[in-house]
């Protein structure tokens, strides 16, 4: 009968009903019932000095719970589950009781009062067919050995670590032990019910719930007691406290609301984390704090990510993910040069646009005339048509903070594209052989001293010469090459003459058509 932290008391009970059975098994005379009244008055009292305690311990939740409720919510709810569950199988052994001497001896006995069973005013003591009929002919006590079982699993729900707390999971199987007795030397077997209310006395089996019931009482003492224990077993202790500042960035822009929280940080330097990225790595401790470091090697948005995790004592193991970011930007020098910001139409002008600690995926840019958009790295500006030297404004907005805010602008500018050269075998003028002008083939646009790689189609040009008889002769050709006519006339152009291309004509990226410079060689 013995099992975890009884009372001297409770441990003496129960030794006494032991040789009380062993008496009764041997045809003892009734006096020994008498006997199990002292043991039952016994068990009474030890049950209701457990309900006191209990009762006690239900305060000091409240208590905790008044200084402070969202720590100490979760376990209260437990505790308070744990008193519902507890009172309703007392109650039920309670009534099994009532049930059983009412049974034998009539529903007006004395022996119940305010709801209490009194074994000393119940005249048949010695009845052994009434337990047995109420307890195994109808079956209570198979529902009580089932109502048992569901309130130990739930007993032993509330019990995290079950290694740590062995002996609390001991002490509550022990007390609520609803196994089937061994086998008997014959190889007799019998029921956990028939060993506890079948074949024995009215007195025994009161008594016998009256055990039952203090056993409740014990399981609910120590599992409160435990879950008041938890209240703190999660709770670090820290010997230094820094002030924390955390802003959402350290750096704001003009117009823009800076926000930072600012706290309390406490932390135990006597014990060190271990710091653990997703990837594996374990960062370096010092003082209680890790410390991470990366290289910028490339622009953007970086992630990292990982645990924490720390020792908080009483085998009560802290742990806590984490996750930040951080923006790397070019380091950049922006050089704007007054008088020469200028965009060239029918060519894509590349702009390069950043903000300092923005991500050029939040920038936005704009233009007043013409279209701008992301080409790349950068933003390309194709500028509309319009006059010589026009202004057009490129304005940028960013994404800051889930808003979209006016970071400046900038004027341009508007220019047509240069006029190319035109050339015939590389020369707009002077002397050249009549060979390596028949090699050349035609007449070609080339744009001098311009950023641009532009390329440009002569799409006519005249070719004149005087020939023999002094007569002078002209020739069109309505491409970028000698029409066949141009080729005789420079098939007859002797030493010392002059060739002389005009009327040049070419097309640029932009489809504008232009009249280029004539082009005068001497052939030597």
């Amino acid at each position: 009968m013995g099992h975890g932290k009884e009372t001297p008391r409770q441990k003496m009970i129960g030794m006494m009903y032991l040789v009380l059975t062993a008496l009764l098994a041997m045809n003892v005379s009734k006096d020994v019932l008498n006997a199990f009244i002292l043991v039952d008055e016994g068990l009474t009292k030890t049950t209701h000095n457990f309900f006191q305690k209990n009762e006690s311990l239900y305060d000091d939740f409240e208590a905790a719970y008044q200084l402070n409720k969202t720590k100490v919510q979760d376990w209260k709810t437990k505790s308070d589950e744990v008193k519902e569950k507890s009172q309703a199988i007392y109650d039920l052994m309670q009534e099994y009781k009532k049930q059983i001497v009412i049974k034998g001896e009539g529903p007006e006995t004395e022996a119940i009062h305010e709801d209490e069973v009194h074994l000393h005013l119940v005249a048949g003591k010695d009845n052994t067919n009434v337990p047995a009929e109420v307890m195994i002919l109808n079956k209570k006590g198979a529902e009580l050995k089932e109502e048992m079982i569901k309130y130990k699993e739930y007993l032993f729900s509330l019990i995290e670590d079950k290694e740590t707390n062995a002996s609390l999971v001991k002490s509550i199987e022990s007390s609520l032990d609803t196994e089937d007795p061994p086998p008997t030397k014959e190889g007799e077997r019998h029921s956990w019910e028939s060993e506890n209310f079948e074949h024995l006395p009215l007195a025994a089996v009161i008594t016998m719930l009256s055990k039952m019931q203090s056993d409740i009482r014990n399981s609910e003492s120590e599992i409160v007691s435990y879950l008041l224990s938890q209240i703190d077993a999660g709770s670090f202790k820290f010997n230094k406290i820094d002030a924390v500042v955390i802003s959402s960035s350290d750096y704001i822009f003009k117009g823009q609301e800076y926000k930072a929280s600012v706290f309390l940080a406490a932390y135990d330097s006597t014990k060190q984390p271990t710091v653990q990225l997703e990837n594996g790595t374990a960062l370096e401790v010092k003082d209680g704090k890790g410390i991470y470091t990366a290289v910028g090697s490339s622009v953007g948005t970086r992630t990292w990510a990982g645990t924490i995790v720390l020792d908080g004592g009483d085998n009560n193991i802290i742990r806590r993910e984490f996750k930040k970011e951080y923006q790397v930007a070019e380091a950049s020098a922006v050089i704007s040069p007054t008088k020469m910001n200028v965009f060239y139409r029918g060519v894509k002008n590349p702009v390069s646009i950043s903000v300092s600690g923005v991500p050029k995926e939040n920038l936005i840019a704009d233009i007043t005339k013409g279209s701008i958009k992301r080409g790349g790295a950068d933003w390309e500006v194709m500028p509309a048509s319009g006059p010589e030297g026009e202004i057009v404004t490129v304005k940028v907005s960013a994404k800051v903070d889930n808003a979209t805010r006016f970071m400046g602008s900038m004027d341009f500018r508007v220019k047509d594209v240069p006029d190319p050269v035109a050339e015939v075998a590389g020369r707009s003028q002077g002397v050249i052989g009549i060979g390596e002008l028949t090699r050349a083939g035609g007449v070609k646009a080339t744009l001098k001293n311009f950023d641009f790689d532009l390329d440009f189609t002569v799409t006519e040009f005249t070719v004149s010469a005087v020939l023999s008889g002094g007569f002078t002769k002209t020739e069109i050709s309505k491409a970028d090459t000698y029409s066949k006519p141009q080729i005789d006339i420079i098939s007859q152009v002797k030493t010392g003459q002059r060739v002389t291309f005009e009327n040049i004509k070419a097309v640029g990226p932009d489809g504008k058509t232009r009249t280029l410079n004539s082009i005068v060689l001497k052939i030597n």
